[in-house]
Order: C-alpha cells, then sequence, then structure tokens
C-alpha cells in the first residue's frame, strides 16, 4: 500500500490494490490534458476502486460515474480540476490546474457556486483524500450511531486523552464560510473502530462513532454515553457483555 493511504487502507481491509483501471487513470489524465498530481494518482491506482471508502457520504469523481452520478464531465472547470463533490453537490473540492503536477501534493480547493469562485482549504490533497476515507468509513460500516451524540468541550478532551489521535489529516468539512482546519478530528480506540468529533454550535462538539466490529462498536458507545450522561440499567448492561 502506498505509504499516503496505508492507514485508510488498513481500516478498510486493502490488502493489495484496488484502484481504478488504468485505462481509466490515463483517461482522466487526458482529461486534464496533462499528468494527475502524484498523490492523486498514487490514490485513484491504490483505492480509487473501493466503493465505501469513495462513496458512503461524499463521491470521489470518476469518468463513468460508478460512484452515482456524479462524473467528471458535469464538474468541468477552465482553472481547476474537480476531483471530488459532496454529495448533494453543494461543495465540489479540486485543485488548481497550473499547481497540480509540478507540486506533487498541491493545496485543495473548494467551490459551493457552481465553479465560479474558489476557496483554499488548508489541506493537501492527500491531507483531504484521507479525511474523506475516514468519513466515509463512518457511514458506511454495520454498526454505527444514526444520531450524533452532543459533547461539551471537557469530555472531547477525555476522549482525546484516552485514545489516539489519526495524525496528518484534513477536515473534510467545508471551510468557505468557517476558515479553519480543525473543524473535525478522527481518533481510533480500535483499529476496526472511528470517532469522529465535529466542532458544532454553543461551543458544542458533534461525536459520531463507527466499528466493523459490534463488540468494539459497543464498547465505544458504552464510554461515550455514559461520558455525556446517558444511563445504562443493569439489565442492558448484562445484554451487552454477553453478545
Amino acid at each position: 500500500m502506498n505509504d499516503n493511504y496505508t492507514s485508510i487502507g488498513n481500516i478498510f481491509l486493502l490488502k493489495e490494490p484496488m484502484g481504478l483501471p488504468k485505462d481509466h487513470i490515463q483517461k482522466i489524465e487526458d482529461l486534464l490534458q496533462g499528468p494527475l498530481p502524484k498523490a492523486l494518482k498514487n490514490y485513484y491506482e491504490w483505492c480509487g476502486g473501493c466503493k465505501d471508502m469513495n462513496s458512503a457520504q461524499d463521491f470521489l469523481l470518476t469518468l463513468d460515474g460508478r460512484y452515482g452520478h456524479y462524473a467528471f464531465k458535469n464538474f468541468l472547470h477552465p482553472d481547476y480540476f474537480a476531483f471530488y463533490v459532496e454529495n448533494q453537490c453543494v461543495y465540489v473540492w479540486g485543485f488548481k490546474k497550473t499547481e497540480g503536477y509540478a507540486k506533487g501534493d498541491p493545496e485543495v480547493y473548494e467551490s459551493s457556486d457552481l465553479g465560479k469562485t474558489w476557496s483554499p482549504t488548508g489541506n493537501s490533497l492527500s491531507q483531504f483524500l484521507n479525511s474523506h476515507a475516514y468519513m466515509n468509513f463512518i457511514f458506511s460500516m454495520e454498526y454505527f450511531n444514526e444520531d450524533f451524540v452532543d459533547a461539551t468541550e471537557e469530555q472531547v478532551q477525555q476522549l482525546k486523552e484516552q485514545f489516539p489521535i489519526i495524525e496528518n489529516v484534513g477536515s473534510p468539512t467545508t471551510t468557505t464560510n468557517n476558515n479553519n482546519n480543525n473543524n473535525i478530528q478522527y481518533l481510533q480506540p480500535y483499529e476496526d473502530t472511528i470517532i469522529m468529533i465535529q466542532e458544532g454550535v454553543d461551543e458544542k462538539y458533534e461525536l459520531y462513532y463507527s466499528s466493523r466490529s459490534k463488540q468494539n462498536f459497543k464498547k465505544i458507545n458504552r464510554i461515550i454515553l455514559r461520558m455525556t450522561g446517558f444511563e445504562f440499567d443493569s439489565e442492558s448492561e448484562s445484554n451487552s457483555d454477553s453478545d
């Protein structure tokens, strides 16, 4: 697995590359009229064919719209090359064509007005792709909290002290109207489990969490709900432990 994407490959259980076909990648370069940035080409080669990684919440653009109707032909812009789109098509993300290949891992820009204006996100391309992969993991696993849990800053700090923070990952949320790169963070309590911490309103945070394992999901669910004030009766505790 490519070094930039080893962690996301592991959490999606990719033992070998699950990329887009070589001819598909070549046609994308033809569309760009030049070589792709190394960070994006590596992602296409290693992870571009993993459906859950690229379409559970927001979507990787492809030539054939294999992840829904989100195909390159709908997002062509003269100065920016769009490669990812938000699930309602309100936001689209791309890189400057003049920066792409030369920088290798260029900064990602976003547009919310059909490509008329673009704003920097503060994320490199590899940071952005990693962050979206973790977000898509949250929404693609069988075991996840369907409604987010509200938490205070103190409670979030408790989680950060208890579980490792995933480093060098950008924020996948929009930054046009909230220009910071820290409004989402990820924790990884277990190798098959992710917690997403998103800044909310009124100094609150929203917690989303997901796991491939029912047992580990129950552990995290219990920790978070107890921490945020929910109570478990003795019967539910016993049933949870016996599953």
